[in-house]
């Protein structure tokens, strides 16, 4: 019985540490250009992200966090399985401000 407990209430702590409510994870395909393998698919809309960069990481990891950042939203917004990117913007920040990554690009719906 005690043992049940234990695992109880260390599933709960644990369960309160989640930084974020747990999502359902974004699979959405990205793509530079519109191609063909998107002739056959709805466009949805236009998709903005802001990323606020981490010291820890280098840019080109900051870059692919931007990235799927872009993708989650497009998934969040408009359950898109497919993207393009449009433009990706690098802005160094000021006397202690972070950098940020401006993202933009198009979701697609494809069956």
């Amino acid at each position: 019985m005690r043992i049940r407990l234990l695992i109880a209430i260390c599933l709960v702590t644990l369960a309160a540490c989640s930084p974020e409510p747990v999502r359902e994870p974004a699979q959405v395909t990205s793509h530079l250009r519109v191609n063909k393998t998107l002739d056959d698919c709805q466009r949805l809309g236009q998709v903005r992200a802001t990323y606020t960069t981490s010291k820890k990481l280098s840019q080109r990891e900051n870059e692919i966090r931007a990235q799927q950042s872009l993708k989650q939203k497009a998934y969040d917004e408009y359950r898109a399985n497919h993207i393009v990117f449009i433009n990706t913007r690098y802005v160094k920040g000021g006397y202690r401000e972070p950098d940020t990554i401006h993202s933009r690009g198009i979701a697609y719906l494809c069956k």
